[in-house]
């Protein structure tokens, strides 16, 4: 029961860390005045001065992650992970995750950690995980060091 009950957590923690743009709002209020992919992406998503709109924010998120932005790569993984603003795919939300999680995003270091545990889009691997939560929690991130301490 236990490990189920940690597993339900793990899981949700993928939709609730894989969304950091209520995060990325309080620390950079040029949000709203920067007219970039991600920004206005963001201000879909949570419907900051527009109608809120999962399939604009999906391609706003998408144009800023082709361009290498790795906020927007962790977006648009989470919002393929969530099947939000697009079709869930989480194959393509594990790659996403790993192009962000390779330019050093904490949160998607983490998450990647989550679908390596859990094999969520790939084949489940749990050194992987580990080397992942590893590397977000030396970055301080807590999700990670908790995951790491429960393993």
């Amino acid at each position: 029961m236990f490990s189920q009950k940690w597993l339900l957590l793990l899981g949700l923690s993928v939709l609730f860390v894989g969304c950091s743009t209520n995060n990325y709002l309080a620390l950079h209020s040029s949000a709203y005045r920067d007219n970039s992919p991600r920004n206005i992406g963001v201000r879909y998503l949570l419907g900051q001065g527009v109608k809120q709109n999962d399939e604009k924010a999906f391609y706003y998120f998408h144009q800023a992650a082709l361009e290498g932005d790795a906020f927007a790569q962790n977006e648009v993984a989470y919002l393929y992970a969530a099947g939000k603003g697009t079709a869930k795919n989480n194959a393509l939300a594990f790659s996403w995750y790993q192009k962000a999680a390779q330019q050093n995003l904490v949160s998607a270091q983490y998450n990647l950690g989550l679908f390596y545990l859990h094999g969520i889009g790939t084949t489940p691997n749990k050194a992987l995980a580990m080397e992942w939560f590893q590397q977000s929690a030396a970055r301080g991130f807590q999700p990670a060091k908790t995951a790491l301490e429960r393993l």
